[in-house]
């Protein structure tokens, strides 16, 4: 085969994690611009393949974009059925399905863990399990936050959201609410 491939780099649209690295060349690009799904150009088979084909793990195209050089593409995906892999993992890079939250992420976990095995004096562990301690500390942190808005520097601002922030993260997981379906919510008012 002398036609040029290029990596392509397959990409959650909500998780932003990394899925795979195919790759593909001209004519499974022309395929994925035409069904908006992703193709690649298996190298052992030398053959187009669509992905999920036989699987049903297909995945759908929300945007594709060529690099700088215009030597790799990045397609990202909402991805369909149990994972990206072939080996039925999530991802061909770990079978753990992401948040590309960073320090939320983190935040979160703790969160969770300190509510799951509470440590010895932990604030979090004792409020977790107080309904009413929680939506004390959530008035109490919306009326802080909205008082710095009107009459303090944004520094104060700052601070006083991320209280509210996270005695929001803390109410979510004293229900055992998933921060996910509240960014679902966020978006389906988005698209409504």
């Amino acid at each position: 085969m002398n036609e040029k491939l290029i990596p392509l780099i397959v990409q959650d649209a909500d998780s932003k994690q990394v899925l795979s690295l195919f790759y593909c060349n001209e004519e499974s690009m022309e395929k994925m611009r035409r069904t908006g799904l992703v193709w690649r150009y298996s190298r052992s088979r030398q053959m187009q393949m669509m992905k999920g084909a036989t699987s049903g793990n297909a995945q759908k195209i929300v945007s594709l974009s060529l690099d700088c050089d215009r030597d790799a593409l990045l397609a990202i995906v909402k991805q369909e059925g149990k994972g990206a892999c072939h080996t039925g993992e999530w991802s061909c890079f770990g079978n753990v399905k992401g948040r590309s939250w960073g320090a939320l992420d983190e935040l979160c976990e703790v969160i969770a863990s300190r509510k799951a095995n509470p440590p010895k004096n932990s604030y979090v562990a004792g409020i977790t399990g107080n309904p009413q301690a929680v939506a004390g500390k959530l008035e109490e942190e919306a009326e802080e936050l909205a008082e710095a808005m009107l009459e303090k520097n944004d520094s104060e601002v700052v601070w006083e959201a991320a209280d509210l922030l996270f005695f929001t993260l803390v109410a979510l997981e004293s229900r055992n609410v998933p921060i996910e379906a509240v960014l679902q919510e966020l978006k389906r008012r988005r698209n409504d």
